[in-house]
């Protein structure tokens, strides 16, 4: 019997904080997509998907996204590398529809407004919750700063092998190393971390994918290496999820 091989697809999530402590629930963002391989059957026709965004904890779906509250930069990447700025649709998901005209890698990237989390105690003891900086606040019991950036990769027809090997310019940026839509289950995928440009040595690489749990679960873990890489193995087709995330402690500033 001959065997069908499935693509795989991926959407990737990253997570940047600094002075982060692990009793903070902090929300990721990621992009679902309703077609990741959209294609172009002739030269007049052009072809088509939807970006909706996810915020929360649970994949592939969970909260509603606020535009104005959090959203800083959302775009598309065309095959060239030119960046085109979308503007999100309507509606707590944000459904955002793309037409390519071109065949090729694109890349939809997207960013959250740098976020600053403070939790400290009056002088009564109670304990309060605000999104600002600790500047002029005293019983300080934790302080940080966070920075999201989300992408989604998209392929139009065929796409070379380095053809998503462009960072986007995140200050935390997973780069695909080899062409995610030729592979196959068992495979593996290599990726480089980023901080910044530089490579980031020894961060966590979290991966699952779609059906794998409904819940803040993951399928895969590791940590990149001393030159900033990894390698996720491929357990199910089907959209993936990557996530990875540095913690850092603030500067003295």
């Amino acid at each position: 019997m001959r065997r069908i091989e499935k693509p795989v697809v991926w959407t990737l999530v990253m997570v940047f904080c600094l002075y982060f402590s692990t009793t903070a629930n902090a929300h990721n963002l990621w992009l679902n997509v309703s077609d990741f391989s959209p294609k172009i059957y002739s030269p007049k026709q052009e072809a088509k998907t939807k970006v909706y965004f996810s915020w929360g904890h649970k994949y592939p779906v969970d909260d509603f996204f606020s535009q104005e509250r959090w959203l800083a930069k959302f775009h598309l990447i065309t095959p060239e590398g030119e960046k085109e700025e979308l503007q999100p649709g309507p509606g707590g998901f944000l459904a955002t529809e793309i037409v390519f005209t071109k065949q090729g890698s694109h890349i939809v990237a997207a960013s959250l407004k740098p976020a600053f989390y403070t939790r400290y105690v009056d002088e009564q003891g109670k304990i309060h919750h605000k999104s600002v900086p600790k500047t002029g606040i005293k019983g300080v019991i934790l302080s940080l700063y966070s920075a999201v950036g989300t992408k989604a990769l998209i392929k139009v027809g065929e796409v070379k092998d380095d053809s998503f090997l462009k960072p986007v310019g995140h200050k935390l940026e997973i780069i695909p190393l080899k062409n995610p839509y030729g592979l196959k289950e068992g495979d593996f995928l290599p990726l480089q971390v980023l901080l910044e440009g530089e490579p980031a040595r020894y961060c966590k690489v979290f991966a699952t994918y779609s059906g794998f749990s409904t819940k803040d679960d993951f399928a895969y873990a590791t940590y990149t290496d001393g030159k900033g890489t990894a390698r996720i193995r491929i357990l199910h087709y089907g959209p993936w999820l990557i996530k990875a995330e540095t913690r850092l402690p603030a500067p003295e500033e």
